[in-house]
């Protein structure tokens, strides 16, 4: 969220299991246009092919979230400021 904060394009990888998740964090900060790209649960312990066969399915979103014209994002408040 802090490099997009800074208008640098992000793609950023969502189990399944924790897009809700992802997508309530997002809101909560403001952001709820932050490019996140779901793909199956689980990848934690599975084989790298399993893994870019997984993300070759998605790999359409991931050129598309990194070339968007993104929207002005508002700066967090500074007790909510991240360190890069």
């Amino acid at each position: 969220m802090a490099l997009e904060r800074r208008s640098v394009p992000t793609a950023t990888f969502i189990t399944d299991a924790f897009s809700r998740y992802a997508q309530g964090l997002a809101k909560m900060q403001g952001m709820e246009q932050l490019p996140t790209i779901v793909i199956p649960h689980p990848i934690a312990g599975r084989p790298v092919e399993e893994l870019r066969d997984k993300v070759r399915l998605v790999y359409s979103e991931v050129v598309t979230a990194l070339t968007r014209k993104r929207p002005r994002v508002p700066q967090p408040a500074a007790s909510m400021q991240e360190d890069v």
